[in-house]
């Protein structure tokens, strides 16, 4: 269900196309990736201006800077020539007025629509009449584009991955941009040594599509009983990404904000069947304190004595990515664009689409009834249009 706003407000009147290079970028929004394509903008050598509407994110952003080359010279992934660009290009905006003249900018504000919907009114009013982008986790450029609020066709979703300094691949939705304009978007993303996707409009994008019906499979486990160290165990044997190691980056609270926007637009309960998740979320506690599972988060659990098996888990971990890849792609993606940013994106061993068809969706079909046999109450359904491949023994490859 889409999200629906009253207040309808104008198109920019500059419809006009982008054809000169990008060499001033605004990012607006410093959190945890906010900050990081920021820093990488102005690595890559843009003039960059950065801007966060609280006081405390300005104050502290030369510490994060020196701080994060700092970390990047320790792994030897950062040139002295990029040191120098990070000190003169990554510049402090004012307010979003300072951004106006910017060919490109970037907003990584909170997960909420009429948040973004009032930054790029701000924009408007200022005067900016670049390229716009948004690395919203959730939301769809339908539902930013259900107020006339930006001109569609310079608007584009770039999903950086997290983290920001050390992936490559960046999903991007386009829909109904000008030719030359997306030529620009996708080219520029390039000229970072990023990856660039073209991917469908489709809330949580491929990736998030995957990984947050896998992060609150790993939240429903150890509500029956799992441990921490098991549920990541059990994923590295798998060669899947560690859930919980991940949540410390990734923070509970974003997980519910994300996987609230992904229910309220794709429909699909089981993102919000976790009340560990919406505890989790209210204090952002660490899975993880040094080396050691935190036992705090188990007083949050409320599982008691309760345990399962090893095997349990992996069948829980390894049937909810590949019934969430199947999802993404009932929901309109392309089997191939499904398994490569799987694959070369989330870091699945094997492409998830091409798994299910070697083993077979009735065999999937099962082991996701067991599944749900073990973390009880809401369960995962099956996709629709994988319960009909079944029946008519269809595979996802010919």
């Amino acid at each position: 269900m889409a999200m629906i706003f009253p207040v309808q407000l104008s198109r920019f009147d500059d419809t006009s196309f982008m054809n000169d290079p990008i060499t001033t970028a605004g990012v607006i929004g410093l959190g945890v990736m906010g900050f990081d394509i920021a820093f990488l903008y102005a690595m890559k050598g843009l003039r960059t201006l950065a801007f966060d509407a609280a006081k405390a994110a300005m104050d502290s952003l030369t510490d994060r800077r020196e701080q994060t080359i700092e970390r990047l010279q320790k792994r030897q992934r950062i040139t002295d020539g990029e040191i120098d660009n990070l000190r003169t290009l990554l510049i402090p905006a004012s307010d979003l007025n300072g951004l106006a003249a910017a060919d490109l900018v970037t907003e990584a504000v909170s997960e909420n629509a009429r948040t973004k919907l009032a930054v790029y009114k701000t924009l408007r009013e200022a005067g900016f009449h670049g390229l716009l982008t948004t690395n919203t986790s959730s939301v769809t450029r339908a539902t930013l584009l259900s107020v006339e609020t930006i001109d569609s066709h310079k608007f584009a979703l770039t999903h950086f991955f997290n983290p920001v300094l050390y992936t490559q691949m960046v999903e991007v939705v386009s829909g109904d941009m000008d030719a030359a304009n997306r030529e620009s978007i996708l080219d520029f993303l390039k000229t970072l040594g990023r990856d660039p996707v073209p991917v469908q409009d489709i809330s949580g994008f491929v990736s998030n599509g995957i990984l947050m019906i896998y992060a609150v499979m790993a939240c429903r486990l150890l509500e029956r009983g799992a441990r921490i160290e098991q549920i990541d165990q059990a994923a590295k044997e798998l060669k899947l990404l560690p859930p919980l190691l991940s949540f410390d980056s990734w923070k509970p609270s974003i997980v519910e904000d994300v996987t609230r926007i992904m229910r309220e637009l794709r429909g699909d309960e089981f993102l919000r069947s976790s009340k560990l998740l919406s505890r989790l979320a209210e204090a952002n506690p660490r899975f993880y304190a040094g080396a050691n599972p935190n036992p705090k988060v188990y007083e949050l659990t409320a599982a008691g004595d309760a345990s399962l098996s090893d095997a349990d888990v992996q069948l829980a971990l390894q049937t909810s990515m590949l019934v969430a890849a199947a999802r993404v792609g009932e929901l309109g993606e392309t089997q191939p664009m499904v398994d490569r940013v799987a694959t070369d994106g989330i870091k699945m061993p094997r492409p998830p689409l091409r798994d299910i068809d070697a083993m077979g969706t009735v065999a999937l079909l099962d082991n996701l009834a067991a599944t749900n046999r073990v973390i009880g109450g809401t369960p995962l359904p099956a996709p629709v249009s994988l319960v009909e491949m079944a029946r008519t023994q269809v595979k996802f490859y010919a």
